[in-house]
């Protein structure tokens, strides 16, 4: 019987699916619920700092000071709101949970998504671990890296992979825009 389950949620419109099967499964096992959210520059939707603009030991890439001190606080300023955006998604989802009856915790970790979600899971002695996939396949998981493939062959519990919609992209002349949906 399952009594912690690992859901691991980001900003991607595919973790309520992902949250949607962590509660189902919480509730039929009456198992404790823990959100993770991993903060990460993979992330698509976190912060973007220019290299040419960070700082490398002594110097500059830049040759204004004053411009790379500018980047630096907006920077700052953006990955502070990302921290607190992660914070507010997962308070709603553990809302949510508890409203439902489920047992629910959160927590929140700055790290790459695959080892912080394989390590985590271990530290808090989760008995399966719920994540997304959005199914990249070939060329595109070999550039793209695949969280949900590291969690599979790393983790040391069981894993419920829930297939999301993958990347879209229009083929039409007059839009040119790529949607992400995971």
């Amino acid at each position: 019987m399952l009594s912690k389950i690992l859901v691991a949620i980001d900003h991607s419109a595919a973790s309520k699916q992902v949250f949607d099967q962590a509660l189902s499964l919480a509730r039929i096992n009456q198992a404790k619920l823990i959100l993770l959210h991993v903060l990460s520059v993979e992330e698509s939707t976190s912060p973007f700092l220019s290299s040419y603009l960070v700082q490398h030991k002594d110097r500059c890439i830049h040759v204004d000071p004053c411009i790379m001190l500018q980047t630096n606080e907006v920077y700052d300023r953006e990955w502070s709101d990302f921290k607190q955006q992660g914070i507010k998604l997962l308070r709603s989802y553990a809302t949510k949970a508890i409203a439902t009856g489920v047992n629910t915790e959160f927590t929140q970790i700055t790290g790459s998504p695959s080892s912080t979600i394989c390590e985590f899971a271990q530290s808090c002695h989760a008995d399966v671990i719920v994540i997304g996939r959005r199914g990249h396949s070939g060329l595109q998981e070999m550039l793209l890296g695949s969280v949900s493939n590291y969690v599979v062959h790393h983790a040391h519990c069981s894993i419920l992979l829930v297939q999301t919609p993958i990347l879209e992209q229009s083929t039409s002349p007059a839009s040119t825009k790529t949607t992400a949906y995971a």
